[in-house]
């Protein structure tokens, strides 16, 4: 049950839906998670608010968009790197730089710091 986090500009507002679609499509793709499995935190900021290099790591950006997927140890490097891609070919389709994006997985023990009421605890 990955869920993401991510920060961005205000203004980038209408484009909340279709990259909400980009990035679960690229968890269903990268991932192979099932297509229901649809958690998500979005938070806007106003200009200012998100500090960042333009430059870092050879970058050339105006914006950023911090994606952060909180996910359950087991992942190989090679899914993950699936999810990488994914996401910047799903978020590019819509028309933002990939130099826009700045992707981190923070990974979890599962087991025991997961727990959804709707399923019983093991």
């Amino acid at each position: 049950m990955p869920h993401i986090h991510i920060d961005m500009h205000r203004s980038r507002r209408p484009q909340m839906e279709a990259l909400s679609a980009a990035l679960h499509q690229s968890l269903v793709d990268g991932l192979l998670m099932p297509d229901d499995d649809l958690f998500q935190i979005f938070t806007l900021h106003d200009d200012g608010e998100l500090v960042f290099s333009r430059t870092f790591p050879e970058a050339d950006r105006d914006d950023i968009i911090y994606i952060e997927v909180l996910a359950s140890i087991g992942y190989t490097p090679e899914i993950k790197d699936q999810m990488y891609a994914a996401m910047v070919r799903n978020t590019t389709a819509l028309g933002i730089r990939a130099d826009t994006l700045l992707i981190s997985i923070v990974e979890i023990d599962g087991r025991s710091n997961w727990h959804s009421p709707a399923k019983p605890a093991a």
